[in-house]
């Protein structure tokens, strides 16, 4: 069953912001005259009340859709990356599915980056000209992105950076922040000092890019601001339960080790051997915050979790698209950083999906 409430109109907004519904309709429409002060109180308004302008009837007559091409991946490094895409996917097709949005989701495999090619080239072939790039392989997709803007296409990037390319935005978040922030946190929960151990996943296409600039994030602030937290040699090239095991358990037995940082995204491994081994005197900060955790980080296995709301970043890359297309409104900013929250065991209620 359906979800139906009601829709603020123009002349809601017009009547809440003492602004006339002629010059909201400029607005929307980038038409006429409007001051700068003027547009951007409309467009406030507009985003505050998640205004849609209903063009079911005239999208339904003229039998008009806009159709969308995601292509994404599957990796065993971050298990709920996919599904919380879909989620925001679902998000968007619940707000503007009725006035025509389409979404073609085209996934593969991590290791499969030539098979996202192909289904950039399939779905071009459809007759698709707008498309959300996740890309599990930057280096191949950059031509491929640009080889689609030389053909008139609109390409937004969700979570990972391709550098070069000439894609309208990038959506996601800032990597060498969140190291900063992570480094921050345990300069914060380990006021005297003490030793800080990182995990880092397998190195592959997909991932290396963004644990470089979180390590280099963790690096720069803790020599900064935190001298006296030393950080242990890094385990590394970590992949799958296995290996996350036997190497953090033989640290564990073999340093002392007063906070660790997991940049395997596989949290759940890391929280489920802290307490097999009774080790609660371990400070446990992780990225992302997905269902398979939620026990630990309630019950303070988990310290904190460094948030980015994946749905959201989905949802608006959705929202930017369909409005270009429906409504003609440009996407105005090239990069689009997510907030980064701070997530523990006393406010993670407000995060859940």
């Amino acid at each position: 069953m359906e979800n139906r409430y009601a829709r603020p109109t123009l002349e809601d907004i017009a009547e809440e912001i003492h602004i006339s519904r002629t010059t909201i309709y400029k607005v929307i429409n980038n038409k006429g005259t409007v001051s700068e002060k003027t547009r951007n109180a409309v467009l406030a308004a507009l985003e505050k009340y998640h205004y849609t302008p209903n063009n079911n009837a005239r999208n339904l007559a003229m039998n008009r859709s806009y159709i969308i091409a995601l292509i994404n991946y599957v990796s065993s490094d971050a298990i709920y990356f996919s599904s919380i895409i879909e989620k925001g996917v679902m998000q968007a097709i619940e707000r503007f599915g009725d006035h025509g949005l389409v979404i073609h989701r085209y996934t593969s495999l991590v290791n499969q980056p030539d098979k996202q090619i192909a289904d950039l080239e399939k779905a071009y072939a459809a007759g698709i000209r707008h498309f959300i790039i996740s890309a599990a392989d930057p280096n191949l997709m950059c031509p491929a992105v640009n080889d689609l803007k030389v053909k008139g296409c609109t390409v937004i990037l969700l979570s990972k950076p391709v550098p070069g390319s000439s894609a309208d935005a990038f959506i996601g978040i800032n990597d060498y922040k969140s190291g900063r922030l992570a480094a921050q946190l345990f300069g914060k929960m380990l006021p005297s000092g003490g030793k800080l151990q990182l995990l880092v996943a397998k190195k592959s296409l997909s991932n290396y890019a963004a644990t470089t600039a979180k390590f280099q994030g963790i690096l720069d602030q803790t020599a900064a601001s935190f001298p006296s937290i030393s950080l242990l040699p890094i385990l590394n090239e970590l992949d799958g339960r296995e290996s996350i095991d036997a190497a953090l358990t033989k640290a564990l037995n073999d340093r002392q080790i007063d906070g660790i940082l997991d940049l395997t995204y596989r949290l759940d491994i890391v929280s489920d051997i802290l307490a097999r081994e009774n080790r609660r005197d371990v400070l446990l900060v992780g990225m992302d915050l997905f269902p398979e955790i939620e026990n630990a980080l309630a019950s303070q296995t988990i310290d904190a979790v460094i948030f980015q709301n994946l749905k959201a970043q989905t949802f608006l890359a959705c929202r930017l698209l369909f409005e270009y297309m429906c409504y003609g409104q440009k996407i105005e900013k090239e990069t689009w950083y997510a907030k980064l929250e701070i997530v523990m065991s006393e406010n993670m209620e407000y995060f859940l999906d």
